[in-house]
């Protein structure tokens, strides 16, 4: 991979990175509709997964999935990086 290539897919990977943090923030903290479920959790969440830490229940019991699948696409994420920032021997 030539420097010219390394800096265009710098580039690129920087404005993906940049685009995603700015599609990300509109969230609104602050709308009812996202407090539904955070007192959901707080009111049932020792009934729910038996876990007295409510971060834990949530953590693990509500979001066992995501937090999986969020560590797979990271760890994936950064071998590709690797991979292609990795120059020839």
């Amino acid at each position: 991979m030539t420097k010219e290539m390394k800096k265009v897919f710098f580039i690129i990977i920087i404005l993906a990175m940049t685009i995603l943090f700015i599609l990300s923030v509109d969230i609104e903290y602050g709308n009812p509709k996202n407090l539904d479920v955070a007192n959901y959790y707080i009111d049932q969440g020792l009934h729910d997964t038996g876990a007295i830490n409510l971060v834990a229940a949530i953590y693990l019991g509500y979001r066992a999935y995501d937090t999986l699948m969020e560590t797979i696409v990271l760890f994936v994420a950064v071998a590709g990086v690797i991979f292609c920032l990795r120059g020839k021997r």
